[in-house]
């Protein structure tokens, strides 16, 4: 694309000066688009929050067990909004895959309307 502008502009500088920036501007997109599509949650974060999700859990069940009673309805609930929490930042991590899916129907009528 860049050197069919170069080529198509040459020798016309009012006309380079007026498409080049343009054109750099739709490589600049192309490629941030190309870096968030590829980019994911990194590891030694997913495992950093699985462990101090799995650390809580140990404290809850360590609390109950020096307090010498159990507390169901807080536990559970507890437990049901930490799994819902990390089933949550797991499937938005894939936009295109699992439950909670993003759709690229806005970037589809954006092509449509350039052609």
């Amino acid at each position: 694309m860049w050197a069919a502008a170069l080529a198509g502009t040459e020798g016309n500088a009012p006309l380079m000066a007026l498409v080049l920036p343009a054109v750099n501007d739709v490589i600049d997109l192309h490629t941030t688009h190309l870096a968030l599509a590829t980019r994911r949650l990194p590891v030694p974060i997913l495992v950093v929050l699985l462990a101090t999700s799995a650390l809580s859990l140990l404290l809850v069940g360590f609390g109950n067990g020096h307090a010498g009673r159990r507390f169901p309805l807080l536990d559970g609930s507890y437990a049901i909004v930490l799994a819902v929490a990390l089933w949550m930042t797991i499937d938005l991590d894939s936009p295109r895959q699992g439950i909670i899916q993003i759709s690229s129907q806005p970037m589809v009528d954006a092509l449509a309307s350039m052609k």
